[in-house]
């Protein structure tokens, strides 16, 4: 089970970094899709990667109130969806 949790954490962390690579305004969209596709490949996983994601979305919407990581929020969002619209 620990496995499978630093699975999880390791995928969301992948995400989030993606997600710091659009917010500083590089292509960020076809390696966010790659990694979607990989994470769905394991069965049940990309809901437990979408319920991380959200956690962090939360985290830093909490701390952000002026907005300014809106964009990298928007991407994570992006990666939720994904992950969502993939599991069918």
């Amino acid at each position: 089970m620990t496995d499978d949790h630093n699975l999880v954490i390791e995928y969301a962390n992948r995400f989030e970094a993606i997600a710091a690579e659009g917010f500083e305004g590089r292509p960020y969209r076809d390696a966010l899709v790659h990694l979607a596709q990989h994470v769905t490949a394991h069965p049940g996983l990309a809901p437990r990667v979408a319920h991380a994601l959200r956690v962090m979305i939360g985290f830093i919407e909490d701390s952000d109130r002026a907005k300014r990581f809106g964009p990298k929020v928007a991407i994570l969002q992006e990666a939720v969806g994904l992950l969502e619209e993939r599991q069918g």
